[in-house]
């Protein structure tokens, strides 16, 4: 007799779907509406982004990430393929991001983690300087990293 839920549906079906409904929300090949993950970072949008749809839009490669923290934590540790730009060296530092980044560029800032202000801090720099495709990763490299997603350093 095969398992089934309260519901009287069969426990394997519902696993499925659960797991097709989870896969949608994290993967574009399974869901195409993540396909569509660069134009939910229209112009002059701004807000903050989940660990689901950073993390649609690393696999995409539809984003430049940016990690605020010092350039010690970003030496030691960072989101694979995330670029420096410290909340402390900003004014320094943004003269090369600039001339590597067009202000289309969609941008994903990061810190340590929720409680880290220099992710919104550059953000805010950032859309001042003209940047119009800029959020915030809020749960940071903490939460990333206890996903098990892809670090360097």
């Amino acid at each position: 007799m095969p398992l089934s839920t309260k519901s009287g549906l069969p426990l394997r079906g519902t696993l499925f779907a659960l797991l097709m409904l989870l896969l949608s929300s994290i993967s574009p090949a399974v869901s195409p509406l993540h396909a569509a993950a660069p134009a939910a970072l229209g112009k002059d949008e701004s807000g903050e982004l989940t660990l689901a749809a950073t993390k649609a839009l690393f696999d995409a490669h539809s984003a430049y990430f940016v990690d605020a923290r010092s350039e010690y934590a970003f030496y030691v540790s960072h989101i694979k393929g995330a670029h420096s730009l410290s909340e402390s060296r900003f004014d320094e530092q943004f003269a090369d991001f600039r001339q590597k980044n067009s202000i289309e560029t969609p941008i994903v800032v990061y810190c340590a983690e929720p409680s880290c202000g220099k992710a919104r801090h550059v953000a805010e720099k950032l859309k001042k300087n003209g940047y119009r495709n800029v959020r915030v990763f809020t749960g940071g490299i903490i939460e990333w990293s206890h996903a098990g997603f892809p670090m360097e350093g």
